[in-house]
């Protein structure tokens, strides 16, 4: 009897605010995951490991510029969870490709996704499997939208909207929920919607709305920025018709104000990570929502997630992280075994996500309603 490998995860980023939850979510997963964390800054990366005080767990430093170095990191395992800004996700990929191991990541802000699809031939080549934006938004949204989607026969717009609350925030500091670097590009940066069967750009901080989200979250603005989901779900669901889509988040337009301001005042990402403060025990709660409409009739599908004490996590990190840590398990497993490179829509099961978020305490709501 030839006994099967351990999988073997790199989780690089992995001493980040992402990276040390899907750390956390692989090892607490299955006694059989080895977990690789890998960072450029290796002594956070070192106690990220040493705090499972498992020989399971290990670290090293990790460039993800440096595409030939990388992939020696990388040879040998099963799948790389790139958590890092998605820049570097090209020479990442390149990396797994000559590691040949396969390949997930968070997200590529539309731009970089649409670049990223280039590789599929060499991934397809190589009996590889990429999966691009498999997080929370972009991610559990895709899946979520493609979900919506297929209880209609036909697909007129789709509308993704994702607002939070966070119980801890009344002291009118300036704190940024994840990336501040990518907070930055979403306010920045022309956003992109599917208009009339095409791609059409949108101006930075346009399309304000006041959604109400139920409880606990209320109601709060949201505003269009670039997102990977535009990026993928219109050309899926071409064939349904869609005519319209587009992704809004949730922004206090206060604190839109006063980046804007730093941001023309010659400030930079490290300016404001500088501001940046310890987290205290989070304790926050967001719903992602999909609204999806055709043929007079629409569902509407919005997934809960709350803060994890525990985890000293946050709801967003919580919705991130176990997202991807799920797939790339599922990978790992042959689960998900279609080489090339993909969207979570093209090759995540809706139902299987759905029920491994849930054991990690999320919540999903689904109402069909007549428009």
């Amino acid at each position: 009897m030839v006994l099967k490998a351990a999988p073997r995860f790199v989780v690089l980023g992995g001493a980040g605010a992402i990276g040390r939850i899907v750390v956390r979510d692989l090892y607490e997963s299955s006694r059989k995951n080895e977990i690789l964390v890998a960072d450029h800054d290796e002594r956070a990366a070192s106690n990220v490991a040493k705090s499972h005080r498992s020989p399971r767990v290990s670290h090293a430093f990790a460039d993800a510029r440096e595409a030939s170095c990388l992939a020696s990191l990388l040879s040998g395992s099963s799948v790389v969870i790139n958590c890092t800004h998605h820049e570097f996700n090209l020479a990442v990929m390149e990396a797994a490709l000559r590691a040949r191991v396969h390949y997930l990541d968070l997200g590529g802000l539309f731009t970089w996704t649409r670049r990223q699809f280039r590789l599929k031939r060499r991934f397809v080549e190589s009996g590889l499997t990429a999966v691009l934006g498999m997080g929370c938004a972009p991610g559990l949204t895709n899946v979520m939208a493609a979900y919506a989607a297929s209880q209609l026969d036909r697909v007129r717009s789709i509308k993704i909207r994702v607002g939070g609350v966070d119980f801890n925030a009344s002291d009118g500091r300036l704190t940024f929920p994840y990336s501040v670097q990518t907070i930055i590009e979403e306010l920045t940066l022309p956003a992109w919607r599917w208009s009339g069967g095409r791609f059409v750009e949108a101006r930075p901080r346009s399309g304000w709305e006041s959604i109400d989200f139920g409880s606990p979250v209320g109601r709060i603005w949201v505003v269009t920025t670039r997102h990977s989901e535009i990026a993928t779900l219109p050309l899926r669901l071409k064939e349904k018709g869609v005519r319209y889509a587009d992704f809004k988040v949730g922004f206090d337009r206060r604190f839109v104000r006063e980046v804007m301001k730093r941001l023309r005042a010659g400030w930079s990402a490290r300016d404001f990570q500088a501001l940046t403060v310890p987290r205290s025990a989070p304790n926050d709660y967001e719903i992602m929502r999909v609204i999806v409409r055709g043929g007079g009739r629409g569902v509407l599908l919005d997934c809960h997630a709350r803060s994890n004490d525990e985890w000293h996590a946050s709801a967003g990190d919580v919705d991130t992280a176990c997202p991807a840590s799920i797939v790339a398990q599922m990978i790992a497993a042959g689960s998900i075994s279609k080489p090339g490179v993909w969207a979570p829509e093209d090759v995540v099961p809706a139902d299987f996500l759905f029920q491994e978020c849930r054991k990690r305490g999320m919540k999903f709501v689904c109402r069909r309603k007549v428009w």
